[in-house]
């Protein structure tokens, strides 16, 4: 890597060419090493939790960081959220969360439940990763976990064309192809 390989946190690092001969200005760049050449992956790190985490100081310890998510996307707890703005069908939803590196939410717990309650404004029903995969006609989320059901229930239809939706605090039985918009999901990046 060159001297311009992590610009703001390399420029404390690097030497001015003034300070040194022609011949060490080839040297630097092609070394990428050290003082001279560009900072390390630990001091990029280090420069982009200064920069974009809101943490302590003394917040040097093994685990400790930051979590962020791509730009336009919320952070809740260790995951990304990305509401679309137009509406599609449920397929299309899932296709697009792909082409993003996600895929469309997996409700894990009430808490998640809610919080997505406050991302839709409870406005029209939302496309969510879950669907009836046939055979068995049984409601599974697009990670291949099943529904549990002594955590949610969907109210409505469970029939082979049947994608789920949620509205307020509840998750809706819908045909998959009736358009909504959807809410994509990723890990956060840690730094």
């Amino acid at each position: 890597m060159g001297p311009g390989c992590f610009q703001g946190c390399c420029q404390e690092h690097q030497t001015t060419p003034a300070s040194r001969g022609p011949e060490d200005v080839g040297d630097a760049q092609s070394s990428g090493n050290g003082a001279e050449g560009c900072c390390s992956l630990q001091d990029f790190r280090s420069h982009l939790r200064q920069s974009l985490c809101e943490l302590p100081q003394s917040s040097s310890a093994e685990g400790s960081g930051c979590k962020l998510c791509p730009r336009h996307w919320v952070l809740h707890r260790d995951k990304c959220y990305w509401l679309s703005e137009e509406d599609q069908y449920w397929s299309r939803g899932r296709d697009d969360c792909s082409r993003r590196r996600s895929h469309l939410l997996v409700i894990q717990d009430r808490e998640e439940l809610e919080f997505t309650q406050n991302l839709t404004g409870n406005q029209n029903p939302v496309w969510i990763g879950l669907n009836i995969t046939s055979p068995g006609k049984k409601w599974t989320w697009v990670d291949g976990s099943p529904l549990n059901q002594t955590l949610f229930t969907v109210s409505g239809p469970a029939e082979e064309n049947s994608c789920s939706a949620v509205k307020k605090n509840q998750i809706k039985s819908e045909i998959c192809n009736t358009h909504y918009k959807w809410i994509c999901q990723k890990e956060a990046v840690r730094i």
